[in-house]
């Protein structure tokens, strides 16, 4: 490390008294407000509380709203039936499609229910039908959508009696013989550390979007939030539950420059991938879905063509009608990115009328925009027994916002309904010192590393050895740099409230890329085109069809191990092809 930290240490980590609530929910972001509206909904007696790290009015991915709403199954337009084929042609097959049914049933209630309660707004054609657009291989399950949706989610929680604590993030959860118990707390403003003991916890915390680092230099993309480091997924795993396809790379088409997306509004109002040529070339690799490709493929395209001389590669929107580019811009300029819209007008870039070269972001782990994630069941509990998670950290394969409403509501109902059947754990004192004293650690050393130089050295690493096509010998080397930081951990020194946090996203992101490393070494085959490719085993194995890697820690040796895992198959439904919500 080229930095270290002496002397100048302002922050008393104080230890405050502990908190309770019936319903602790933990990120509000997109998930989160749904899941603490519905829970008082079911039952406006629960005492409900939800923690952020940034604020509930403007934190999580979807802060200043989002363009559509993708996925949601409307009557008329799409099928569940279809819906489920779609995700499974995505994932492979590596995806509970009693998810992917459950997300396609319940989606057009909750569009409803946004709608008449003012949260969003949803664009219509003439004839009073919803604007909806293909993205999916099979079926259209995007709808245009508009509003400003986290204030309006902030009033309606406030409003139903939600406790809300902002600038404060989680760092473990406690439990007491597999069942969750309570969460430890930390104000990123004050430094001040509390124990909330709770009945049912939900994890919200969104995808680990601060991995890999962005190609414009900066530590920080625009795309996912960037305070989603992964401490959900550190949590489940240090809590004892499982998290599944972490070899899967995430990876997008990013605007060069701006690393912020466009790619599912692009395509899915017809825009085109194009080389340096001109040409259309996803026609060679996927000619019947073309950029509707699963990404991994599309990654794999474009990275055949830059290596073979025909980037850079842009999209092409030149041959859409005006009336189309003005609703790309309603949606992306206004609705979602305003600060897209500076890029292009500063760059002088007219998306109707120039090419926009684009790049290649990640890796990066989003349950919403891939398979990784939480291992969940219908109910979205986790292999912890109270701990459910929604969004973006839960694998519930390609769901977007629909998946995080969707089972944010689910979760929250459930744990709703069984508040008056359990009563509160107890909370292992010890464990909630163990991590008071972690915290505490980095607080009183003398001289230390510096945690942003720390994060910087560890993310540095992932790029040239996660991004397929993947080695052994890459991923083994990889192992042993994670070793190195886990002690070079042991002696970073923070000075403030907002270092201590950063040493804490630091730790999560080096178990999430131990997880993503030790889960490519597990899957000794290639799937997914780029997500997951390995030149030693270059071939689809079909004794890997059909599982999962899970990523868990041992019980006994405390060390993380992972192994295969058979995905449940689809169970019947009665009326699962009618797109209505049940």
């Amino acid at each position: 490390m080229s930095k270290m930290i002496t002397g100048g240490m302002d922050l008393n980590l104080e230890r405050k008294p502990d908190l309770q609530a019936d319903l602790l929910i933990i990120g509000g972001g997109t998930a989160g407000p749904m899941a603490a509206l519905k829970a008082k909904r079911k039952n406006p007696s629960l005492d409900v509380l939800i923690v952020d790290k940034a604020t509930v009015r403007r934190g999580g991915s979807i802060c200043r709203g989002m363009d559509a709403f993708n996925n949601v199954t409307i009557p008329g337009k799409a099928t569940t039936a279809e819906y489920v084929e779609s995700i499974q042609l995505m994932s492979d097959g590596i995806i509970d499609p009693n998810l992917s049914r459950i997300i396609a049933e319940k989606s057009f209630g909750i569009l409803q229910e946004l709608e008449s309660l003012g949260v969003a707004s949803f664009p219509r054609y003439e004839n009073g039908e919803y604007m909806v657009q293909q993205f999916h291989p099979r079926g259209a399950f995007l709808a245009e959508m508009r509003g400003d949706i986290k204030p309006v989610m902030e009033k309606l929680i406030r409003g139903a009696g939600v406790r809300i604590l902002n600038r404060t993030m989680a760092s473990r959860i406690l439990t007491e013989n597999g069942r969750a118990v309570g969460a430890t707390l930390l104000n990123i403003r004050t430094g001040e550390f509390q124990v909330c003991r709770a009945k049912s916890i939900i994890l919200c915390t969104g995808g680990q979007g601060r991995f890999a680092l962005p190609d414009t230099g900066y530590l920080f993309g625009t795309f996912d939030c960037p305070y989603n480091a992964g401490e959900g997924h550190s949590m489940i795993y240090h809590a004892g539950g499982k998290l599944v396809n972490m070899e899967y790379n995430d990876v997008s088409p990013m605007l060069k420059d701006y690393e912020g997306p466009g790619h599912s509004t692009f395509i899915r109002h017809g825009g085109h991938l194009v080389n340096s040529l001109g040409e259309r070339f996803m026609t060679k690799y996927a000619p019947d879905m073309l950029e509707r490709a699963p990404s991994g493929i599309r990654e794999q395209a474009m990275r055949t063509e830059v290596r073979e001389g025909r980037g850079p590669i842009y999209y092409d929107l030149r041959h859409l009608a005006k009336e189309t580019i003005q609703i790309i811009k309603e949606g992306i300029f206004a609705a979602e990115r305003p600060t897209e819209k500076q890029f292009f007008e500063m760059r002088g870039i007219d998306i109707g009328n120039d090419l926009i070269e684009i790049t290649l972001s990640g890796p990066n782990m989003c349950g919403g925009h891939g398979p990784t994630g939480a291992l969940v069941d219908e109910n979205a509990e986790t292999t912890v027994k109270n701990l459910y998670a929604a969004g973006d950290i839960a694998s519930t394969g390609w769901g977007f916002v629909g998946a995080a409403w969707v089972f944010g509501m689910i979760a929250a109902e459930t744990a709703a309904e069984l508040d008056a059947k359990i009563s509160f754990g107890n909370v292992d004192e010890q464990m909630a010192e163990a991590e008071y004293q972690r915290l505490l650690a980095p607080t009183q050393r003398e001289d230390g590393f510096d945690p942003t130089e720390m994060e910087y050295k560890v993310r540095r690493i992932i790029k040239p050895h996660l991004t397929s096509p993947k080695s052994q010998a890459r991923l083994e080397s990889a192992l042993g740099q994670i070793d190195a930081f886990r002690r070079d951990m042991t002696n970073v020194k923070v000075t403030d409230s907002h270092e201590l946090m950063k040493f804490v996203e630091v730790g999560a992101i080096i178990d999430t890329l131990e997880m993503a490393v030790r889960a490519s070494l597990e899957r000794k085959e290639s799937r997914w085109g780029y997500g997951h490719h390995r030149i030693d085993y270059p071939q689809k194995d079909p004794a890997w069809d059909k599982k999962y890697v899970v990523a868990a820690k041992d019980p006994a040796s405390g060390r993380m191990t992972t192994y295969p895992q058979t995905v449940p198959e689809m169970r019947m439904q009665e009326d699962t092809d009618d797109g209505n919500p049940s």
